[in-house]
């Protein structure tokens, strides 16, 4: 089993767009368009989202490794943007990690594309460091310069 893709909701996809790509790599599949019960699958996507559900835009994004990015703009009802602070204690997703060549110019590419850094730059192991981060809208993005088993320590043998 693998990860197949991860959907986020932002205030403007096409900014989005322009973000996800330009800081962090990402390869556009389906660039922007606009989804509405007159559009195809309109039906399963009010049968996901509810009957509120009126439209969206909406982007497919790939990281290098071939993890979709699913970039969801909703247009009725509207978006909104999360008050206050880091939600991390709410039962869901509480961030996406992203592994990235440079951390340091990661982190300067996203708070130069409005987003913020959340956290210091913490060396977990000799040679990995990671930072939390948040997007223009609110999405937390922990940023880190190596992957999930030398995160957790679980370095891979060589070769495997």
């Amino acid at each position: 089993m693998d990860v197949n893709h991860i959907g986020i909701t932002v205030g403007d996809l096409d900014a989005a767009v322009r973000l996800y790509t330009s800081v962090f790599n990402l390869e556009v599949l389906v660039p922007a368009q606009t989804a509405s019960m007159k559009t195809p699958f309109g039906d399963r996507r009010r049968d996901v989202f509810g009957p509120q559900w009126g439209e969206m835009r909406i982007a497919h994004l790939a990281t290098p490794t071939g993890v979709g990015i699913e970039l969801f703009e909703f247009v009725e009802p509207a978006t909104v943007k999360p008050e206050g602070e880091f939600e991390y204690w709410r039962v869901g997703i509480s961030h996406l990690c992203l592994t990235v060549d440079d951390l340091d110019e990661a982190i300067a590419k996203l708070v130069s594309f409005g987003g913020r850094q959340r956290s210091e730059i913490h060396t977990v192991w000799p040679g990995t460091r990671i930072c939390y981060c948040q997007d223009p809208w609110g999405v937390v993005i922990e940023l880190s310069s190596g992957t999930y088993h030398n995160i957790t320590g679980l370095r891979p043998a060589v070769g495997a």
